[in-house]
């Protein structure tokens, strides 16, 4: 029974347990290797690790309200899961673009240091300049670092990305691709934002040789 081994957790777990079911389901994904803004390092998150000394016991309770967890120790990863398919977040083309974005820097670094797992340092500039390489743009918007705020701060509040230095509002920060963006955009929506992307891409190079034609 569930809260018989609650009971049996020391005062200090007892609430810990609280903490890390709120944080949980707030964020979305609890990442093993954090950096820590004072020290300025990347430290093992506490959280993590009481996930997993708890897995059993906390999955034990976010059943009765048809939500798990599960535990990637290769990339370092605890993400949670709505066990009926619901409760998904629902992101606009931007940041669903920047997500994109994102997960296609880290697989790319990834590949190349070959190591599981680990946090991708980036900037905004870098992101900006990635995008105009593949012809990603904002619909109706300028892209810019202030421009992209938004959805970074958003990512940044689920644990897909964390920030090392710099503001937002002045559109210039350095920050983690975190391992969690392997989770945060699944296969299936990456070969159809793929798909989308390279038809518009194409689409917009038949006009470009049409206006050139007629000129």
């Amino acid at each position: 029974m569930f809260e018989e081994k609650y009971n049996e957790l020391s005062y200090s777990d007892q609430n810990a347990f609280g903490t890390t079911i709120n944080r949980i389901l707030l964020k979305g994904f609890i990442v093993r290797d954090i950096f820590d803004p004072r020290e300025k390092i990347i430290k093992i998150s506490p959280d993590y690790r009481y996930i997993e000394r708890n897995y059993e016991l906390i999955n034990e309770y976010l059943n009765f309200s048809n939500w798990s967890i599960e535990i990637d120790k290769i990339l370092g990863v605890v993400s949670l899961v709505n066990l009926s398919g619901e409760n998904h977040i629902r992101l606009d083309r931007e940041t669903s673009l920047i997500l994109f974005v994102l997960r296609m820097i880290y697989e790319n670094e990834r590949k190349e240091s070959n190591l599981a797992g680990e946090s991708i340092y980036i900037t905004t500039p870098v992101l900006i300049r990635t995008m105009l390489e593949h012809g990603i743009l904002m619909p109706g918007k300028k892209l810019s670092g202030r421009g992209i705020a938004k959805s970074l701060r958003l990512l940044a509040s689920h644990n897909i990305i964390t920030k090392v230095s710099g503001n937002y509002d002045e559109g210039s920060v350095a920050f983690y691709i975190l391992p969690s963006i392997c989770y945060a955009l699944d296969n299936e929506k990456i070969r159809a934002m793929s798909l989308a992307l390279d038809k518009e891409m194409s689409e917009s190079e038949e006009t470009s040789d049409e206006i050139i034609n007629e000129d």
